[in-house]
């Protein structure tokens, strides 16, 4: 009898090697962790994307800035929200139409900064740092699949394969990453398919 016992692992636990699809070559490459150069203590790092393939690299997201304006029309006096399309550099002002009575005016522009999104393979599961999709994954019954590298992958096999169970809540919660997989991994009608998923990835 296979038996697996939650060691309290939570999906962090993989970050240090995340495998994905380069968004130049689309080859296998990787977002991982590296010590910041400027570093003096020797516990700062970043995660940095890196392909093999083509050489690209990547050391900081790309950044854009939305503005947000909640303010009173100076013509008619109606209370408005306004939220902008992502935009590549931060404006200090911003021109925009009141909603009601169409007359434009100029604002000092409050932004909010977020990451750039990729622009390839929308609807699959992607990485938090550079929105990249990640090299292992695959739709299972209307559902999509996941692992970040190979750690993760012995991980999920370990569990998947297992006939007992056996969680360990000690200071854990419900924060593991095997309480808070979906069902559609725990159940036993999709374990072979899943496996040999696994072992694919594997090869």
């Amino acid at each position: 009898m296979e038996r697996f016992q939650d060691e309290n692992k939570w999906l962090g636990s993989f970050y240090n090697e995340i495998l994905v699809k380069c968004p130049k070559c689309e080859s296998k490459a990787t977002v991982k962790e590296e010590l910041k150069e400027k570093c003096e203590c020797g516990r700062c790092h970043s995660m940095v994307f890196e392909c093999k393939t083509c050489f690209h690299k990547i050391k900081e997201p790309v950044y854009q800035y939305i503005v947000y304006i909640k303010e009173y029309c100076n013509n008619c006096f109606e209370k408005f929200e306004y939220e902008s399309q992502p935009l590549k550099e931060k404006p200090e002002t911003y021109k925009t139409k009141c909603p009601h009575c169409d007359f434009q005016e100029e604002w000092k522009a409050k932004t909010y900064r977020v990451k750039e999104e990729s622009k390839v393979d929308n609807g699959l599961v992607k990485e938090m740092w550079y929105d990249l999709p990640l090299w292992f994954q695959k739709e299972v019954s209307g559902n999509l699949f996941w692992a970040y590298n190979l750690d993760h992958i012995d991980y999920l096999e370990r569990y998947i394969k297992a006939d007992l169970r056996e969680r360990n809540n000690e200071g854990s919660g419900n924060g593991t990453m095997i309480s808070r997989l979906p069902q559609f991994v725990k159940a036993a009608k999709n374990r072979e398919k899943l496996l040999k998923i696994l072992k694919k990835w594997k090869e």
